[in-house]
């Protein structure tokens, strides 16, 4: 059930011009006299004694207005509204004497702020004074204008929004209708998460996705190079791993014949050497023998030349035959050993390995080709998975890119349908009113929130006092039926306006009438 906000009784002194002054309320509260009687500041004093402010909202302590009289001395200026809500009545006063403001509730003294948290705990300000004062409304900023409007009106239902998305003909009825493609992605979603939060994610993730996908494309690429420039190879890796075990098996082999070879070949070349220097020796000693066969017998002393003592020279004799003895002795054993090494050396061989080494570098040959090929084979399956891989994950990228995308668009698809059905509500409740509520935002391609009133095509600022009257009373029903306040309304100059007035309780009006005063008319009856 709404709020319902009913005025009593209101009084005045010395309120801009009016040095005192009472009204009692009706359920149709009729003022008129000429300019400056004090119509319109009789519409004030509610707004005034609630919020210290005249009907546009302007702060009597901050603007321009002033309630203070300009004309006459006065000791204080005085406002007080009395009225109910929901049938409970209440009494608040404001007060002014000198620079020293005052304030009650029910005639009690309150301080400033527990006053005005008072007047909040009822209504708040701008809902209350755009109901009171339809033209309060248009003085307000676009934001809180259409915040105003689109109190109490509920977002559509998905399901709603998701059907019109789907709709492909206006008349098209919603039991025909299948969702399409993107309706259907955008439902299922929005099951685990607000639209809010996917927006955000999605925001968040299409740039990043963007990057990885440019890198993940730019390595794909390069692996792809890469393996483009190894040589081809026909044959697979196990065949290649087969025919080089079987090159390495025939190279081995012949390289353990050369080996051998090699072995018995160093053999022979060592019984060689050893019966070369047999022989050497054997005939440096048999070209010694003569110099000492023919060794003279001398018969004097080397030492001092005296000569030797018959057995003396025997003793000399005897020396050289015993050297004699051994050389032929030492002779022997060199012929022997010499002939020896030459019977060893004669039962020796020597191989020629001239031509197994020619056929163990062919095989070698075959060996390193089939390693090469298989290191080629080997290097062309890493690549090959690495540019498998690569392109499955530049493809997984792309493939969650093109689902943010198509999120993101979603998502905007359903903003706008959104805002659609909301604008296409907001402007049902209007017969003379157009209503813009969002702005389409061609660069982003989104629909930002907006807001503008237009009658026959003018903006409000441009239509005449009856327009303007007739724009605010249209405006203040659809939002008496918004709100969950119903609240008396003020129209001034009511003589510019022919139109029918449709209030949902109490209505004050202000006419302007030449050569006349003020004059209070409530329910028909002039008091």
């Amino acid at each position: 059930m709404p709020k319902v906000v009913r005025f009593i009784e209101a009084s005045g002194e010395n309120v801009a011009g009016l040095r005192k002054i009472e009204v009692r309320y009706g359920n149709v509260t009729e003022l008129s006299g000429r300019n400056g009687e004090g119509k319109t500041t009789i519409g004030t004093l509610p707004v005034f004694v609630f919020w210290g402010k005249d009907l546009l909202g302007a702060d009597y302590t901050k603007d321009k207005y002033s309630p203070r009289p300009s004309n006459y001395k006065y000791d204080r200026v005085y406002a007080s509204i009395h009225f109910s809500v929901d049938g409970i009545e209440y009494k608040f006063a404001r007060e002014i004497v000198g620079k020293t403001n005052s304030y009650y509730v029910n005639d009690v003294p309150m301080p400033a702020k527990e006053y005005e948290a008072a007047v909040a705990a009822l209504f708040s300000q701008d809902e209350f004074m755009a109901l009171y004062f339809p033209a309060y409304f248009f003085s307000l900023h676009w934001t809180k204008q259409r915040e105003l409007l689109m109190t109490g009106l509920p977002a559509p239902l998905s399901k709603s929004v998701f059907v019109e998305m789907s709709r492909t003909a206006p008349d098209q009825a919603a039991k025909d209708i299948v969702l399409n493609p993107q309706a259907t992605k955008l439902a299922e979603l929005v099951k685990k998460h607000s639209l809010d939060d996917l927006q955000v994610m999605h925001k968040k993730q299409k740039p990043e996705l963007e990057k990885k996908h440019i890198a993940a494309e730019s390595r794909t690429k390069t692996l792809r190079e890469q393996l483009d420039r190894l040589p081809a190879v026909t044959e697979s890796v196990e065949v290649l791993e087969a025919q080089l075990a079987a090159a390495k098996a025939e190279f081995e082999k012949e390289d353990a014949v050369i080996a051998e070879a090699a072995s018995i070949n160093s053999r022979y070349t060592s019984l060689k050497a050893h019966y070369e220097s047999l022989e050497s020796q054997t005939k440096e000693s048999f070209n010694a023998y003569p110099i000492l066969r023919d060794e003279p017998i001398k018969d004097t002393c080397r030492a001092c030349e005296q000569p030797l003592k018959p057995e003396d020279i025997e003793k000399v004799q005897a020396d050289k035959d015993r050297r004699i003895d051994a050389y032929k002795a030492k002779h022997k054993d060199l012929q022997n050993r010499r002939d020896e090494a030459k019977a060893a050396l004669a039962e020796a061989k020597w191989i020629d390995v001239a031509e197994q080494k020619a056929v163990s570098q062919a095989l070698e040959a075959v060996y390193e080709a089939a390693l090469d090929r298989l290191r080629s084979a080997k290097e062309r399956a890493r690549l090959s998975a690495e540019v498998e891989a690569a392109a499955a994950a530049e493809t997984a990228t792309l493939a969650s890119l093109r689902e943010s995308t198509i999120i993101l668009d979603a998502i905007k698809a359903y903003r706008a349908k959104e805002a659609e059905l909301q604008a296409a509500e907001i402007q049902s409740k209007f017969t003379k009113l157009s209503i813009r509520l969002f702005k389409y935002v061609a660069s982003r391609g989104e629909y930002d929130p907006d807001f503008s009133v237009q009658m026959d095509g003018k903006d409000y600022a441009f239509l005449s006092t009856g327009e303007k009257v007739g724009a605010g009373l249209e405006l203040t029903e659809v939002l008496f039926k918004q709100s969950r306040l119903i609240t008396p309304v003020f129209i001034d100059g009511i003589g510019e306006y022919t139109g029918p007035i449709a209030a949902y309780d109490q209505v004050i009006t202000g006419r302007a009438v030449p050569d006349q005063d003020l004059k209070i008319v409530v329910d028909g009856v002039e008091i």
